[in-house]
């Protein structure tokens, strides 16, 4: 046996085809484009947009549990770094003083929800939901693929901005692309989500208030 062992030829794995390196970014992309797409091709009804970014979420975050990343490398470390939330804060003022412009020098028709029944939703789930899938995991999967830097900063905004296909808005897409730039670069220097999850509650909560969003 111990003859047979030293004889028996190393077999080399087969080689990877090039395709399946960008497997998990289709994959990803794909997860969180389907909601907005069912409900734009009328397969999901609106009103479940809500429903399914919990769902495709607690999938994508599951899944990395499974895979066996930690909450701290899903950027949920300690929350107590003042120089990432003075950065936040900065970020988060220069953004509300370019939307309050947009509001003076644009129209805009959309309706604000009911806040008192919308506001603890969109601040405790939607937008922690949004920075974990749009920021977090995208720097999980191109730090794995060493295409992190600009890369995930553009691969991140893209994202932001398919996830808000159902409302069919293009300058909503255009604006969620931009803000997702400037996101994902506070994320990708701080690798702190806390600050970007207030930021984006603020800044949301400004959009609606403003009819934006």
């Amino acid at each position: 046996m111990t003859i047979l062992r030293q004889s028996t030829p190393h077999v080399s794995p087969a080689p990877r085809h090039p395709a399946l390196h960008f497997a998990p970014l289709a994959g990803l992309t794909l997860l969180l484009a389907a909601p907005g797409l069912a409900i734009q091709f009328g397969l999901l009804p609106f009103e479940y947009r809500m429903g399914a970014l919990i769902t495709v979420s607690a999938l994508c975050v599951g899944l990395c549990l499974w895979a066996g990343f930690s909450l701290k490398e899903l950027g949920f470390g300690r929350p107590h770094q003042w120089r990432h939330w003075l950065g936040a804060l900065a970020v988060t003022s220069l953004i509300s003083a370019i939307m309050l412009l947009q509001s003076r020098l644009f129209s805009f028709d959309a309706q604000p929800p009911a806040w008192l029944s919308f506001a603890p939703f969109y601040v405790l789930v939607s937008s922690p939901c949004q920075e974990v899938v749009c920021r977090s995991i995208p720097k999980l999967i191109t730090d794995r693929m060493r295409h992190g830097g600009w890369a995930y900063v553009l691969y991140s905004a893209a994202l932001f901005s398919l996830i808000h296909l159902c409302y069919g808005d293009p300058a909503l897409l255009l604006n969620t692309f931009l803000l997702g730039v400037v996101w994902g670069f506070v994320y990708w220097r701080t690798l702190n989500i806390w600050p970007l999850i207030a930021s984006h509650a603020v800044v949301g909560t400004l959009a609606f208030s403003l009819g934006l969003a």
